[in-house]
């Protein structure tokens, strides 16, 4: 029997002292993806950090849903950071649950640390479907179509 690598998280909540998600829960959506021993630090921040790393980082002057930032790759080291108010105002206009929307988000953030991308139709198929796949056996909806009505 081949044990699963492990995964150590932890959350770091800046914007309220009631967590909006939970170390357990990031590590659950994650166990289903994870390919070798992992450091992860799940950040929630303000659209005021979020746009000066998006700034400072990718050259974008302006707050984004995620980022992940890889430290190292052996073991996989790396930090996502999510801002809140983007991923609650995305979560209501597309009428998704706000934890189905964390969820989708943490793993796409991971799926980036191990290497994915979506550059370009090809790459963005690729993470999508690991995505989709990795969601569905959690038990959450497609997150590119649940929102339709």
């Amino acid at each position: 029997m081949t044990l699963k690598p492990n995964i150590s998280l932890k959350v770091q909540d800046t914007i309220s002292s009631t967590k909006k998600i939970k170390a357990k829960d990031c590590k659950l959506w994650l166990s289903e993806i994870v390919t070798k021993q992992s450091f992860i630090t799940v950040r929630l921040v303000s659209k005021k950090e979020s746009a000066e790393l998006n700034k400072q980082y990718r050259n974008i002057n302006k707050p984004t849903n995620v980022l992940s930032f890889l430290i190292d790759d052996n073991p996989l080291i790396g930090d996502l950071i999510l801002c809140h108010s983007i991923i609650k105002e995305e979560a209501k206009q597309q009428k998704k649950d706000i934890i189905s929307h964390y969820a989708h988000l943490v793993i796409h953030g991971y799926l980036h640390l191990l290497g994915y991308d979506h550059e370009n139709d090809k790459q963005a198929k690729k993470m999508e479907a690991k995505e989709l796949s990795v969601l569905s056996r959690l038990g959450f909806p497609n997150p590119y179509t649940s929102n339709i009505i």
